[in-house]
């Protein structure tokens, strides 16, 4: 090999490792580190809102949310939900472990994502992963959410708390653990999408999601549910 040769295969070379440096540098810059939502101590962050109308059984004698063995705990009466404070969430992964501590006649439960305003009811104006068994990632608009080309079951009526819900079934067949036992539900935010898998199985993608941003909340609505391991992964453009 001449010199001339070598000076060559020497610049190519260095070109290489700027693009790999540059590659890596990207991909760094694409996504923020992990955070933990939930401290595993107590509910800091976080502010509950409940519709006593909508109570389910409800006992004032025991609180809807406290925080047991390293896990938030849900008696799911009265119906609302306990919301982050923060609420400019946009693209984002996010981990959930969830299980059914105790057996409830309807169980029911969910995970509330762009959720961008009260509306005075239990359903804020959100986009819901569902949890209720055998319903496990279906994706619903609530509370005047829109889901482009998905029509709601009827008119939004801000003084109906169930009316204007557009839904989007799960596509896959339950991937649920049985009664007790941990899932593990992975929530991917993207732009106009929303992707949930369960327990290594992706289950539902839906596209059309109107609403850029907001809080994310973890739902009581009648079924005694524990969540744990609340993390989430932002995107590096997160606060646009």
């Amino acid at each position: 090999m001449t010199d001339k040769e070598k000076g060559k295969e020497k610049m190519e070379n260095t070109t290489r490792m700027k693009m790999s440096f540059l590659a890596l540098a990207a991909f760094a810059a694409a996504a923020c580190p992990a955070e933990a939502l939930f401290n595993g101590r107590d509910l800091s962050g976080w502010l509950s809102v409940a519709d006593n109308d909508a109570t389910g059984g409800y006992s004032a004698a025991e609180p809807t949310w406290t925080v047991v063995d390293g896990a938030i705990r849900s008696t799911g009466t009265p119906f609302g939900y306990l919301r982050t404070k923060r609420a400019d969430f946009s693209d984002f992964k996010m981990k959930v472990e969830y299980r059914w501590w105790r057996k409830t006649a309807k169980p029911n439960s969910g995970v509330f994502v762009r959720l961008a305003a009260e509306t005075g009811t239990f359903i804020p104006r959100c986009y819901e992963n569902q949890l209720a068994p055998e319903s496990a990632c279906s994706i619903f608009a609530l509370g005047g959410s829109v889901i482009e080309g998905v029509a709601p079951r009827s008119p939004y009526d801000p003084a109906n708390a169930l009316s204007g819900i557009a839904a989007v079934p799960a596509k896959a067949p339950s991937a649920e653990k049985p009664f007790g036992e941990w899932n593990l539900l992975e929530i991917e935010v993207k732009g106009d999408e929303i992707v949930s898998r369960l327990n290594g199985t992706e289950m539902n993608r839906v596209k059309g999601v109107k609403t850029p941003k907001g809080a994310i909340a973890l739902q009581s609505e009648g079924g005694a549910i524990e969540f744990r391991t609340v993390e989430i992964t932002e995107s590096a453009d997160r606060r646009r």
